[in-house]
Parts: C-alpha cells; sequence; structure tokens
C-alpha cells in the first residue's frame, strides 16, 4: 500500500515538474513576444519621429516633403528616440541601428513626381484646384518687378537640373504647329500632365502672373520652359517660341483664306510680274504671316486671346502694314478669342518633359529656399523617405519610411 502511494506521489511530481516546465516556457516565450511586439511598434515609430523632422519651409511654399540629414545624423536621431522609449525595459539590448535616405533621394525625380500628383490629387478632392491653379481666371497683368539674372556660381552648378537631357524650346514649339489638334490635349483635366502643369503655373511666377513676391525670378515658368540664368533670357525664349509656333499656324490661314490668297498673288504680281510672281508670294505671305505672329505675342502680354487657328474675325494685321512694318503699336483684331498667355504657357509645358520641369521645378525651389530661408540649401542633401533597419536582443527589424 505504502509503495503504491510512494508511486503515485513520484509520479504526480514529474507530471507537475513537466506541468510547471511549460508554464515557465510559455511566460518566458510570452514575455519573448512581448517584447518583440513592443520593440517593433517603438522601432516603427521612431522611424516616423525621425521622418516628422521634415523641412517645414519647403512644405508650407510648395506642398512637398523632404527630409534632411546624413546616414550618421539620422541614425543618432533614431537612436535617441529607440533608447528614450526603451526606458525602463529589462533584459533589452540595441545591438544595431542603421539609417539611409540614398534609396529615396531626390535625385530621383520620380519621387518629387509622385508627392506633387499626390499633393494635387489632394486639392482636387478638397476642391482647392481652382484656387490654386487660378491662373488664367484670375487675368493676366505684367509684372512690374525688375528682371533678375543668377550670377552666384556655386548655385547655379549645384542646380538638379544640370545633368539632365534638354530639347530646344522652339523646336518644341514648330512641332506644335505641325500638331495643332494635340495642343487641346493640355487642357484634358485629371490627367498627370495636366496636375503637374497646372501645379507649375498655380505655385510659381510668370511675366503675367506674380504668385510670390519673394521669389528670385520675376519669370519662373519661363525659367522652367527656357532655362536660362535671367529672366530676361528667359523671357525672349518663350517669345521665340510663341513666334515660332505662331507664324506657321498664320502662314496656314493666309493660305486657307481665299481672300488673303488673292490679296498676296495681287500684290506679287504687281511688285515681280511674271514667272517670279510666286516665289514673290510665298515672301509676302511669310512676311504677312510673321508681322501677324509678332502682333500675337504682343496680345498674349497685354492680356489678349489668340485662338490657335484664326479666321477673318481674330485677325489683326493688313498686308500693306505688313509690308511696310509700321503698325503703330499692338493692333487688336474685331475678335479676341482662344487663348490667353498662360494658356498657351500651359500648352509649351504640355509639350515639354516631365524630367526637365521636375528637375526644375527642384531648381527654382533651391534658388528660392538660398535667398529666403537657407543659404547653404541643397536638393541633393534631401530625401522623401528613409530605410531603417535595427537589431534588438538577436531580431532585425526593418522598415521603408515614406512621406
Amino acid at each position: 500500500m505504502r509503495s503504491r502511494r510512494g508511486s503515485s506521489a513520484v509520479f504526480l511530481m514529474v507530471i507537475m515538474a513537466a506541468v510547471i516546465s511549460i508554464v515557465l516556457a510559455l511566460i518566458y516565450g510570452a514575455r519573448a513576444e512581448c517584447v518583440k511586439s513592443r520593440v517593433d511598434g517603438v522601432v516603427s515609430l521612431a522611424g516616423d519621429s525621425v521622418l516628422s523632422e521634415f523641412n517645414s519651409q519647403v512644405q508650407e511654399e510648395y506642398g512637398l516633403f523632404i527630409i534632411r540629414g546624413s546616414d550618421r545624423e539620422l541614425g543618432r536621431k533614431l537612436t535617441g528616440y529607440i533608447e528614450h522609449s526603451l526606458v525602463g525595459m529589462k533584459d533589452v539590448e540595441v545591438e544595431s541601428v542603421k539609417v539611409s535616405g540614398s534609396m529615396f533621394s531626390t535625385a530621383d525625380i520620380d519621387l518629387i513626381k509622385e508627392q506633387i500628383m499626390e499633393y494635387m490629387k489632394l486639392a482636387e478632392a478638397e476642391d482647392r484646384l481652382a484656387i490654386l491653379t487660378g491662373y488664367a481666371e484670375e487675368g493676366t497683368g505684367g509684372s512690374e518687378r525688375e528682371a533678375r539674372t543668377l550670377r552666384h556660381g556655386p548655385t547655379a552648378a549645384s542646380l538638379p537640373s544640370s545633368a539632365v537631357p534638354d530639347k530646344s524650346l522652339t523646336s518644341i514649339a514648330k512641332s506644335i504647329a505641325k500638331n495643332v489638334t494635340e495642343a487641346d490635349r493640355a487642357f484634358e483635366k485629371g490627367t498627370e500632365k495636366y496636375m503637374l502643369n497646372r501645379y507649375i503655373l498655380g505655385m510659381f511666377n510668370s511675366r503675367s502672373m506674380q504668385v510670390n513676391d519673394e521669389h528670385f525670378f520675376r519669370s519662373e515658368v519661363e525659367y522652367i520652359l527656357g532655362g536660362e540664368m535671367s529672366d530676361m533670357k528667359n523671357e525672349k525664349r518663350v517669345e521665340m517660341a510663341l513666334k515660332a509656333m505662331r507664324f506657321p499656324l498664320n502662314l496656314a490661314h493666309i493660305y486657307a483664306d481665299p481672300v488673303k490668297r488673292s490679296q498676296t498673288l495681287a500684290l506679287a504680281e504687281l511688285m515681280t510680274p511674271g514667272a517670279a510672281a510666286p516665289a514673290t508670294q510665298a515672301a509676302l505671305a511669310s512676311t504677312w504671316a510673321y508681322a501677324e505672329a509678332d502682333n500675337d505675342v504682343e496680345l498674349l502680354w497685354q492680356g489678349y486671346e489668340v485662338p490657335l487657328k484664326k479666321d477673318a474675325s481674330s485677325w489683326a494685321i493688313d498686308l500693306d502694314s505688313a509690308v511696310e512694318g509700321i503698325f503703330g503699336g499692338t493692333v487688336v483684331p474685331q475678335t479676341t478669342k482662344g487663348y490667353d498667355y498662360g494658356e498657351y504657357l500651359q500648352i509649351l509645358l504640355f509639350f515639354r518633359d516631365d524630367n526637365i520641369k521636375v528637375s526644375r521645378i527642384m531648381d527654382l525651389i533651391q534658388i528660392n529656399m538660398r535667398m529666403t530661408h537657407d543659404g547653404d540649401f541643397l536638393m541633393n542633401e534631401y530625401a522623401t523617405g528613409i530605410r531603417v533597419d535595427v537589431r534588438v536582443n538577436g531580431v532585425s527589424y526593418g522598415y521603408e519610411k515614406r512621406y
């Protein structure tokens, strides 16, 4: 009997020891999981805290989130947030902390473009798009600001667009004239190109619309199109592009209009009778078309509208005035309709490569920030996100944090 009781006691002790061992293992396992879960949350939150230190001036003025700092500086910040959050936790050893913004560097133009798209989509959702991009709706008026030239060598040499391939604006304008039906696509709402171009027109100054008097250039949209280091040169590039677009369109109208075609032929036969008349007619038509294009640009600068394809009522210059070169100032046609200066800029922007536009947006941000907030500001020192890699108690935690 005693032997049986002793055997039962021993058996129960063995069972109890096993149960206690299992319970302890579960307790320690649960504790380890709790620690792991808390550390996971701490590391993730610490990464978000680092991202909260974005450049507030850029965000307020341009709607973009960018963060500055070397990997070492960002690592120190992340370590500080993690250690502060883990105070009081026992048996927790932070073995390594690494932070890198290189994979989200602003050198990647697409990352900045994505942020611009997000900003514009939010503006559209909040019904702020008309206010933000109220370029044409508010009318136009010439700027009285003095033209400026960027002469600071280090600033010019460090601009993000310096390494981006460019294409002649005039050649782009000529191609628009050949495919004028494509120009209407510049106003198709909701497309990425439309959003990007409206961002440009809403955020930056132009010859006829001053968005912010504290910006360095008075003609920033023209800079995005022209890429020169002075207002005057950029305005001249846009002027040449507008004339290069208008000239073939005006010439096509002259030959399509029976009245104008007969006028040029009659004058040509009067000037050079015989076989030379057709060549003279071509020269007269070209002279007339160019005079009209020159007047078109003046009309745009003064706030009038000019259609892409003209009719008799929207034609301003007569043949005699074109040949003699005497207009007596800007000639306003019987009917002013079509697109204003801002909308012509939008057409030119539509045919501009997105990479060059975004890189020059970054140029302007850098130029303006260096003038108004931080004389050492460089876009290429910033990132739009960070990669976080932390090892705690032998467990690795990795995150990609983006704005």
